[in-house]
């Protein structure tokens, strides 16, 4: 098994070759596109990815937030609400007579 491993250079050089990449936002991408091209276009799959993508949606800021809803075509719910308020009516009642002596 060591003479396959050495053969196609070894497990310590494939390490180090990851290393020698430049994290940045290209490279994140990157291997986004290949996570995605290897899931054969499954919806389960992307639909999972995406789910355990936005569970850290705390740590993005409100732009942010608002891009990728708007890239997922997500608007807000609109319920339309009627409330009916009701008119209170008093009796009419008789006005009382002052019958008492102002003077």
């Amino acid at each position: 098994m060591e003479e396959v491993v050495d053969l196609f250079g070894g497990i310590d050089e494939q390490d180090n070759y990851d290393e020698s990449i430049p994290k940045n936002e290209n490279y994140y991408i990157a291997e986004t596109l290949k996570l995605i091209k290897d899931t054969n276009d499954f919806p389960l799959f992307i639909y999972s990815m995406i789910k355990t993508l936005l569970s850290k949606r705390d740590i993005l800021s409100e732009a942010q937030i608002k891009d990728i809803a708007k890239t997922l075509n997500i608007k807000p719910e609109v319920k339309e609400v009627i409330k009916i308020k009701e008119k209170i009516v008093y009796k009419k009642r008789k006005s009382k007579l002052n019958n008492h002596d102002d003077y």
